[in-house]
């Protein structure tokens, strides 16, 4: 397992409209997003500056969507197992595993 921290987006929004769309003023776009079946991802700020996105799944690969709402565009801190899917990252986390910091 892997510990990443980072913020809970949803994908559609803050890879494309918002430009990007990130915390507090995202939140309730990212929740009505979630909501309705955007994937969401992770977006982790390197120390270096490269900012990773990396695509959140359950342990099972189902969407977590509906179980992160109320931790949605806060910084938090998600323990999981990471790989790599092509050219995706997907951390496989469950729920419970996802603090806020």
């Amino acid at each position: 397992n892997v510990v990443l921290k980072g913020e809970n987006v949803d994908s559609k929004c803050y890879l494309g409209v918002m430009k990007p769309g990130t915390f507090k003023p995202h939140k309730a776009c990212a929740i009505r997003c979630l909501a309705g079946g955007i994937p969401a991802i992770l977006v982790v700020r390197r120390p270096d500056g490269r900012i990773d996105h990396v695509l959140l799944a359950d342990p099972d690969g189902r969407a977590l969507n509906d179980r992160i709402l109320d931790r949605v565009a806060e910084p938090v801190s998600v323990t999981g197992a990471l790989h790599r899917r092509g050219a995706d990252l997907v951390l496989y986390a469950d729920p419970a595993q996802i603090e806020r910091l």
